[in-house]
């Protein structure tokens, strides 16, 4: 029986190579990190990781594409993503290191760190007297897939009211998601920006979610409101961003994701004190957290288990929608 070739895109060590050589070895042939070759991408019939857009139309055998990240926009992108291949991705790795992340950072502007990181390199002892808090505050949160859930769920900790935003209409059944108080499509957007103390972003990179968060609506968030974008950086027109801080709105700001990245060395943001900047890193696939990357591999070899018995794959990302 001939074997299903399958290329490993991302660098993995030698205990991965043997779980996927132990688990599915007798029905794949498999080609690792660094071993790629033109007639391995060509033969392959499935990939892990993230190729290029040259390396699936070389690809004659292609069927499935299992993405190691969350974001799939690369490829839903495309003009000419090749029919009969399915693409899937890995949800479900990253919410708990992201809502880590969100809630680091928001503590952070509340209690004015980046002035206490200062002033130790100055050795100055002065006591700023923030009395800024989580608790109680209305947080509303762009999106309500992993990423979105599990910033919910521990901003209750905070005995925070939290509403989500469901890019799509909401069915009755789910308008009451166990970690939201509310959930609303984007029809309640501009509504619910006016009442939020706290606004993250985390949807995914769609022509319907692009500039979603213009000047107009960044400047009808509460003037001491902060804003959070774990997400895409196209939600946010960065101009509109930056007027609306430069006009002192807004409390403050955390970004990870820009419209433009790396983030050009010019860019007003880097210079605005309210600003936490960091270059999308706040749930990095690998090179960082090892639970993160023993999830992703998790999903990667549950799917490649599902596609070699012919079950539905887990997380699809549906070309037309974007995610």
């Amino acid at each position: 029986m001939k074997k299903i070739q399958v290329l490993i895109k991302p660098q993995c060590n030698a205990e991965i190579q043997n779980q996927f050589a132990t688990k599915f070895g007798d029905q794949c042939e498999f080609t690792f990190q660094g071993k790629e070759t033109e007639d391995a991408i060509a033969a392959a019939e499935v990939v892990i990781g993230e190729p290029e857009e040259e390396e699936i139309l070389k690809a004659e055998n292609l069927r499935w594409i299992q993405l190691t990240w969350a974001g799939a926009d690369k490829y839903t992108k495309m003009k000419a993503f090749p029919t009969g291949v399915t693409l899937t991705n890995a949800s479900g790795a990253f919410g708990k290191i992201i809502s880590e992340y969100v809630i680091g950072n928001i503590i952070a502007l509340y209690r004015e760190l980046p002035n206490y990181w200062k002033n130790k390199q100055k050795h100055l002892w002065v006591q700023n007297r923030s009395s800024e808090t989580i608790y109680g505050k209305n947080i509303l949160i762009l999106g309500t897939g992993d990423i979105g859930r599990n910033i919910a769920h521990r901003m209750k900790a905070f005995e925070t009211h939290v509403t989500g935003i469901k890019r799509t209409a909401v069915p009755e059944h789910l308008q009451q998601m166990k970690e939201f108080d509310e959930v609303y499509d984007l029809t309640a957007l501009d509504q619910q920006l006016q009442k939020a103390d706290i606004v993250i972003g985390c949807l995914p990179g769609t022509p319907e979610t692009k500039g979603l968060l213009n000047y107009e609506r960044l400047y009808s968030m509460k003037k001491d409101a902060i804003l959070v974008n774990v997400g895409r950086g196209s939600l946010i027109p960065t101009e509109d961003l930056i007027r609306v801080l430069e006009e002192g709105h807004l409390k403050g700001a955390v970004l990870d994701v820009f419209e433009t990245e790396p983030l050009p060395e010019t860019s007003p943001l880097w210079n605005m004190e309210n600003v936490l900047i960091t270059p999308h890193i706040a749930g990095p696939s690998f090179g960082g957290n090892a639970e993160v990357q023993d999830m992703i591999w998790n999903i990667c070899m549950e799917n490649m288990e599902r596609y070699l018995n012919g079950k539905k794959l887990k997380n699809i990302v549906r070309l037309k929608n974007g995610y």
